[in-house]
């Protein structure tokens, strides 16, 4: 139960921060800024010797031994290749080949980026095939003459994990630069586990806009264990953020109901003060929705057996053979007309992340019906799983579950800001439950209605930063919310705007910051920019008292004349629309939006997971150890 010594502890806001003399950017703890100075010095290494003049090519009698031993060339040497150890790989690289050590150097950092774009390359790089392209192009174009591909290259993977080192601190200088570059703004950060069968690892991300542009980094990738609990992710967490950013950065953080449950933004980031925001994973929040209301104690509860037959049938059939093979046959035959339609059937749609199982084997059944009656109903081993599938309870259920699943997908969109999108998705999905509710008269579906809207109120939240990013998308504003809602929600983009004036507060702002925000609809919270003054207290000083309302008033008369701007037509780009369209005339409602709208609604990427089963392949294999696998990953994402 003893912390780690290794652990760092919360950052201490009276210790002058280290700076960095070649790029400014600013550390907490020394040791961060000695790794990062030696950083630069490796990327100036390695720039000074890729700039280097090049040798001049062989001379002729060279050339005529390098052609006399091309037509005495042994025959291609055959290789037998294995599974490597960790232990071995150290042992198994040729020092002394006759190439230099420049020219390996340039051939090691090719072979990563290829490694990088695919980590199941690792197998590849050593490879027969590969092996022979490579002793061709050694053959061709060695200017010092023919070399086997083992005697110049040695191991092919081995090469290129020994410049792995070299490279992450080249790109992790980039990195730690562009997000210190863009700190007056705040940067999004989201923390989400990737299930990759048996195992899971936790992927650290960085958002944030750099001109017009959203822009991905993923800080660190971490092996799941059973017994851990949250304060070791969050201790993780913090060692990672304390590499690349400053502790009094203005961040939002979004996790999964685990974490964001446990105050993921609070104690031991840094003071959980005004500047940092805790926001839960809305993928999550749909998924719990679903589990609220089709989990397995629940339908016990309410005495829902029939239910509960036709969602274990649903998921026995989903897993079968027989209906992946009429998935497969209906996707391929589909997608090609609804390729960026999100409002196709779930066969036509790709899995959201953070989706319900059983939600998604129960929409696919019933997208695939009558196949499914048709291919069981020929065998007699298959053929009484169709007695519990009940075809009106299963109707009524997918007609209620495809909105939620269009919700989830709308919110995982990759090629657009989402987190505006969050308050409409709540009031759309409660008009919808409510007016079923009242359709669907005293029977079943009026009551699985009115557990789907209980559900959607407690488990969906939504939070002051999700209203106050509806207001800063032109296209929105407050036309999705009632009008007595406005002042509220105007209130709080006045308060959360007026605090960007200094490019945010520091982690220990005071008392009157919140480490979480209150929920949105079902429980609105009074503002406190009308008593301002009374929640300061005298100890904070008049002087103080008045900026503050005259920077608020300036806040509010700039948020009126931007809602009273005549409607944009078409579909604008959010981040361009607020990085060069209005920043002259909303400067503090811009660098608000231009942070905000940074922040993704959902705190995972679907393709973060092939990503995570690759590097968990690998080290179950014994290929690479956990930090070459964090290495591995973070070039992969960053590297571009």
């Amino acid at each position: 139960g003893t912390p780690s010594p290794l652990v760092a502890t919360t950052f201490s806001t009276t210790q002058k921060p280290y700076t960095c003399g070649a790029c400014g950017i600013q550390f907490q703890f020394y040791n961060n800024l000695l790794e990062h100075m030696q950083s630069h010095a490796a990327d100036n290494e390695n720039h000074t010797k890729g700039d280097s003049p090049k040798t001049s090519s062989a001379s002729g009698p060279q050339e005529q031994l390098w052609r006399g031993s091309q037509a005495q060339a042994h025959p291609s040497v055959k290789l037998q290749i294995q599974p490597q150890s960790i232990s071995q790989r150290n042992h198994t690289l040729s020092q002394n080949n006759g190439l230099p050590e420049k020219e390996r150097q340039q051939v090691a950092e090719r072979l990563l980026r290829v490694m990088c774009s695919d980590l199941n390359m690792l197998n590849v790089l050593n490879s027969k095939d590969f092996l022979k392209l490579a002793q061709t192009l050694v053959d061709t174009g060695a200017r010092h003459g023919a070399y086997s591909t083992r005697d110049a290259l040695g191991n092919m993977s081995a090469l290129a994990l020994r410049q792995l080192p070299r490279m992450y601190n080249q790109v992790k200088v980039k990195v730690t630069c562009a997000l210190g570059s863009n700190a007056s703004l705040g940067i999004a950060v989201t923390c989400h586990s990737q299930t990759s069968g048996p195992d899971a690892c936790y992927v650290l991300t960085a958002y944030q806009v750099e001109g017009s542009r959203l822009k991905r980094y993923v800080l660190g990738v971490r092996e799941a264990e059973l017994r851990e609990g949250p304060e070791q992710i969050h201790h993780w967490v913090q060692n990672v953020l304390s590499e690349f950013v400053m502790s009094d950065i203005r961040t939002v953080y979004v996790s999964e109901p685990r974490l964001w449950a446990a105050g993921f933004a609070g104690s031991p980031l840094g003071g959980g003060g005004r500047g940092r925001i805790c926001l839960r994973c809305a993928g999550c929040s749909l998924g719990a929705v679903v589990q609220a209301v089709l989990g397995k104690r629940s339908l016990q509860a309410r005495g829902l057996h029939e239910l509960a037959e036709l969602l274990s049938t649903c998921r026995d059939i989903a897993s079968s053979t027989t209906l992946a093979l009429r998935e497969e046959q209906c996707f391929n035959t589909s997608t090609s007309t609804t390729e960026e339609s999100t409002q196709g059937s779930p066969a036509q749609c790709p899995t959201p992340p953070c989706w319900d199982r059983i939600a998604e084997a129960l929409l696919q059944v019933h997208a695939h019906f009558e196949h499914i009656c048709e291919a069981y109903g020929r065998s007699k081993s298959t053929a009484p799983l169709l007695q519990g599938l009940n075809k009106h309870l299963l109707s009524t259920l997918a007609c209620l579950l495809a909105p939620l699943r269009l919700a989830a997908l709308e919110l995982s969109s990759q090629r657009r800001p989402t987190l505006q999108q969050v308050l409409p998705v709540y009031l759309r999905l409660e008009k919808f439950f409510t007016s079923k509710a009242g359709e669907a008269g005293t029977g079943t579906a009026s009551k699985l209605c009115h557990y789907f809207l209980e559900a959607l109120k407690e488990n969906f939240k939504v939070e002051r930063a999700h209203q106050v990013a509806m207001v800063l998308d032109p296209q929105l504003k407050l036309r999705s919310v009632p009008a007595y809602q406005h002042e509220d929600i105007i209130s709080r983009a006045s308060e959360m705007a007026a605090e960007t004036r200094d490019g945010g507060l520091s982690g220990g702002g005071g008392s009157g910051g919140e480490e979480r925000d209150g929920d949105g609809p079902p429980t609105p919270k009074i503002s406190r920019m009308d008593g301002a003054g009374s929640n300061g207290g005298p100890s904070r000083g008049s002087s103080l008292v008045s900026g503050a309302d005259e920077g608020s008033g300036q806040v509010r008369q700039e948020i009126f004349q931007y809602l009273a701007e005549p409607p944009v037509q078409g579909t604008p780009d959010l981040f361009q629309y607020w990085s060069s369209t209005v920043i002259e005339k909303f400067p503090r409602l811009a660098r608000l939006a231009l942070w905000l709208l940074a922040v993704p609604a959902v705190g995972t990427r679907s393709e973060c997971v092939t990503v995570c089963e690759q590097s968990l392949a690998m080290k179950r294999r014994q290929q690479v150890t956990a930090e070459e696998m964090n290495k591995l990953i973070f070039l992969r994402s960053n590297m571009g």
